[in-house]
Order: C-alpha cells, then sequence, then structure tokens
C-alpha cells in the first residue's frame, strides 16, 4: 500500500495527497506533518520505513470539505486520491488514482466558495517589460485576457483582480503579492504561443481567436493557454462551460493603481473588513451574482461613452414609478445560478444544487414580465434569459422538495421518476407487509397452522413448519434447516424475494446514483 501511495505521491510532489482508504483520507510522511497543525489533528504513525514511524494523520471522508477549506486559505493545494478500483477482486491494494486537485484558485464546491467574491486564478507571462494577464473564474466559467505595460501596470492589474492563485513561469518576476495569494511556477515551454492557441481553438471549436477579439494578443494568449492546460489538470476533466474569452482593454477603464485603490477603500477598509466601504454603500443587492457583479463595476469603473449612458438609461428606467421594486422582488427567488450551472457543467452538482436551479429557472418568466423594457441594456439582459419550460418539468418530476446534502444515502429522487427504482425501494422499505402476506396466502394454501414465515443473517428467510406438521408440506418446499421442533424450508417464490430483498437497497442506491448521474 505504500508503494502505491509512494508512487502517487511523485507525481504530485507539490500538493498534499489525500490518500483515500475506506471511510478516511489519509496522509502519510511530510504531508501529515503539515496538514496536523493547520487542521489541528492527531499526528499518529503507521509501520515504519527506514526503522522510523512512518508519520500519518487522517480526516473523515465525509467531513473532508470543511478540512479542504481550511488547507485552501493557508494556501495549500490538495490532490485526492479516490479508490477506483473493486475491493473484492483486487488482489493486491485497491486501485487509486487521483481525481482532482483543489487549489486556491480553483475552487468550485459551494462549502469552499465566498459568495459575495470572485474566486480568480491570474497567470501572467512576461517579456521585459510587457505583460500578458489572463484570468479565470472556474466556479462561474468567466474567461478574460489583457496586455499592459510596466511593473506599476502589472501591480494595479493584479491588485484589482485580487486573485487567490497567480501562476508565472519559473525565471519570471511578480510584483508584491499578498500573504493570501497563492504562486505556482510553471516551465517556461507551458507558455508557449502556439500550443496556447492551439489549445484555446480546441475548447472553443474556433478556427481563431479573432472573433474574440484576442488575435493580435501574442502575450496574453500564451497566458491563457497556460492557464487554460492547469485547470483542466486540476479539474481531471474537460472545461465544457468555459465558451467564450473576452479581451478586456486597459484603455476602456481608469486605471487605479494599488496605492489609490487601496485609499479609495472600494469594499476593504485599513482594517481589512467591509464596513464603511463604498461597495457597503451602495449595495442593496439581493443575489450572490448581483453582489460579485457590483463589485467589479465598482473596482473596474468604465471611461466608455456609450456604456455609461446605456447604463444611466437603465437605471432611468427602472428608478420610473419604482420598477426596481418589482424586479428586486422578483430576484429574491434566483439561486447562485453562474456557480451552480459550473458545477453542472463539470459534474460535481450536488442534489440542492439541482432543485435551487429548479426553483430559479420557475422564477424566471415572473422576473422577466417585471423588469421594464425602456432601456436597451434592460432589453439586451431580458432577450439573453430564456425560457426553460421543459427543464423546470423534469427537475420538478425527478427531484424531491428538499433532498440531502449529497446522492450518497439516496433519497434524492422522487417517487414515480423512474418504475425500476420505485420497485427496488418498494422491496426494501415493505420488505415485512410483503413476508405477512407470503405466510397468510401459505397458511391457506396449505392447511398448516403452525406456519410462519421468518428471516435470519445466516440463513437468510425461510418458512418454518412444527415437527408434527413438517411431512404435510408441499412438495415445492425444499428444505433448508432442520432444527430440534421445526423445520425450515424455502420456496422459489421466496428465494426470488430473498434475492432481491437482501440487495435491493445496495441496487436502489446505485440505480439512483445511475439515474442522478444521468439528470446532471
Amino acid at each position: 500500500m505504500m508503494r502505491q501511495f509512494l508512487a502517487i505521491k511523485a507525481e504530485h510532489p507539490d500538493e498534499l495527497l489525500f490518500y483515500r482508504m475506506g471511510d478516511f483520507y489519509e496522509l502519510f510522511y511530510r504531508d501529515a506533518e503539515i496538514a496536523a497543525p493547520v487542521l489541528d489533528i492527531t499526528l499518529t504513525s503507521r509501520g515504519k520505513s527506514a526503522g522510523e514511524p512512518i508519520p500519518m494523520a487522517g480526516v473523515p471522508f465525509h467531513a473532508a470539505e470543511s478540512y479542504l477549506a481550511r488547507l485552501v486559505r493557508a494556501g495549500f493545494s490538495v490532490a485526492i486520491a479516490e479508490q477506483i478500483g473493486d475491493p473484492a477482486e483486487s488482489k493486491g491494494p485497491v486501485e487509486r488514482k487521483v481525481v482532482r486537485i483543489v487549489t486556491p484558485g480553483t475552487l468550485t464546491d459551494e462549502s469552499l466558495l465566498d459568495a459575495s467574491g470572485d474566486s480568480l486564478i491570474v497567470s501572467v507571462y512576461r517579456q521585459q517589460m510587457d505583460c500578458g494577464v489572463a484570468w479565470m473564474d472556474v466556479s462561474s466559467g468567466r474567461f478574460l485576457v489583457s496586455e499592459m505595460s510596466g511593473e506599476e501596470a502589472l501591480a494595479a492589474e493584479l491588485q484589482r483582480l485580487s486573485p487567490a492563485e497567480v501562476l508565472v513561469a519559473e525565471d519570471a518576476t511578480l510584483p508584491p503579492l499578498g500573504d493570501h495569494v497563492a504562486v505556482r511556477r510553471l516551465a517556461a515551454w507551458q507558455f508557449d504561443e502556439e500550443s496556447a492557441r492551439r489549445a484555446l481553438n480546441q475548447q472553443f471549436q474556433t478556427r481563431d481567436l479573432s472573433g474574440f477579439g484576442c488575435e493580435d494578443l501574442v502575450l496574453a494568449v500564451s497566458a491563457a493557454g497556460a492557464l487554460l492546460d492547469y485547470v483542466k489538470d486540476t479539474q481531471r476533466n474537460e472545461l465544457p462551460h468555459l465558451v467564450a474569452i473576452r479581451h478586456e482593454r486597459q484603455s476602456d477603464a481608469v486605471v487605479l493603481d494599488a496605492a489609490t485603490r487601496r485609499n479609495l477603500e472600494i469594499d476593504k477598509n485599513v482594517h481589512g473588513n467591509e464596513d464603511n466601504t463604498l461597495f457597503s454603500v451602495y449595495n442593496s443587492t439581493v443575489t450572490a451574482m448581483g453582489t460579485r457583479h457590483l463589485k467589479r463595476w465598482l473596482h473596474r469603473p468604465v471611461r466608455v461613452r456609450d456604456e455609461l449612458e446605456a447604463r444611466l438609461e437603465a437605471v432611468e428606467a427602472l428608478k420610473t414609478n419604482y420598477n426596481y421594486e418589482s424586479t428586486r422582488q422578483h430576484l429574491k427567488p434566483i439561486s447562485d445560478m453562474e456557480r451552480i450551472l459550473a458545477r453542472v457543467a463539470l459534474r460535481s452538482a450536488r442534489p440542492r444544487d439541482l432543485t435551487r436551479l429548479r426553483d430559479s429557472l420557475w422564477a424566471l418568466p415572473a422576473l422577466v414580465s417585471a423588469v421594464p423594457r425602456t432601456a436597451q441594456k434592460l432589453d439586451n439582459l431580458v432577450a439573453d434569459i430564456g425560457d426553460y419550460p421543459a427543464l423546470c418539468e423534469l427537475l420538478s418530476k425527478a427531484l424531491i422538495e428538499s433532498p440531502p446534502v449529497v446522492i450518497r444515502d439516496g433519497g434524492v429522487l422522487a417517487a414515480g421518476y423512474d418504475e425500476e427504482l420505485d420497485e427496488l425501494r418498494g422491496i426494501s422499505e415493505n420488505a415485512g407487509e410483503y413476508l405477512v402476506d407470503i405466510e397468510r396466502r401459505e397458511r391457506e394454501a396449505t392447511g398448516l397452522s403452525t406456519l410462519k414465515v421468518g428471516y435470519n443473517r445466516v440463513h437468510g428467510y425461510y418458512i418454518e413448519i412444527s415437527r408434527q406438521q413438517s411431512d404435510q408440506a408441499p412438495d415445492t418446499y425444499q428444505r433448508r434447516q432442520t432444527l430440534k421442533n421445526v423445520e425450515r424450508f424455502i420456496t422459489p417464490e421466496l428465494k426470488q424475494f430473498e434475492d432481491k430483498a437482501l440487495s435491493s437497497r445496495s441496487r436502489a442506491l446505485a440505480r439512483e446514483k445511475h439515474l442522478y448521474d444521468a439528470l446532471v
């Protein structure tokens, strides 16, 4: 087993390795020594290596998210190795492999994210004083690039973006970053422009990047290619929610240097919280998406006249006749759809994500009706919303009203959604009633007053008849066990029920998981 651990760890030397063993994720050697004090867990040992005890620490797999959050906040990345083999068929250690890598800038799980702020990973590629910057919010699918020149301009951009993680070539320099920022140094060849263009065109299914306004951005494209490859590697998955890349021009906004941004107290005051900041004064948003969008607007004040006039026209339309009140009211049922849809695309959505998505989709028509249609910007937003009655019906039929947090223990899909699942659940839930029915029918059919149906873990289900009446058992009864005063039999019907009942729970869970995966 330790040989397997060391082989996986050799492929992920820069990450802490969560190695799945039964109901725990275990850490060994230096990983355990690093994680134990951060997570406030006991450092123990397992076996010996070179005569020395092997340090070990572990966390329960069902509570792993809270421990991951603490490690990520401390700036660590974690590789999660799951059991992918069948223990019953494995002669040696069960096969394991890393299924995802959790890093500070690639978080998608709701429990690891701050709903009110973006979680950005930034890639920087420099050639002398010129810089290409690409950034991505994996949790929402936003992917942008920009170029600038000079150390001060790069420092201002990084201050604005406030990334959780920065990728940079191993021989490049960066302006000073906050203590909370994780820096990953990549080999210079990972910023190759030709490879980057090929990867980006493949991602977006395009021939070139001219449609995104990025064709001439050599440094930014190089940074974006390295970023895309890195994120794909951490997710161990395709990224279907990344459908476009946008060029954010430095000339379209007022550029604030780091000192100015800090002194303006846009969303953080000198004490590091939001009290009495510009954001706290403006913020009356009712959705998490609106909160994050407002912060982006405040941190990047645009100076494009057409855009400013379009925003002012929309504000005026909402102010007229207090239209904003109705709009706000109909926004309240809308959940964090951009992050939910990203998890759906990454196939990591949980049951409550789908119920929140269902409720949000049902709320969209009312929102569309409430938005005033007297401003072009609002018209454009409404046109993009769409209507999804078929999907709403499917989710309403498939899911119970308030499902459990995870699919692991079942109880997520509604009765009536799948006939086979209902049958398996019925066997598991109504076994006692069914056995009483068999006992009644067999007594009536045989006339044996001592006949009864029972169960034990060793022999399973059986029909029990007293010794005095056992000679009268029908020919279809097969003797299963002989005791002092009774004989126990099995019938084809009871055997069929036994096969179904003993496996119905696990089969129901497997069927529900299969249906849930298909739904997602």
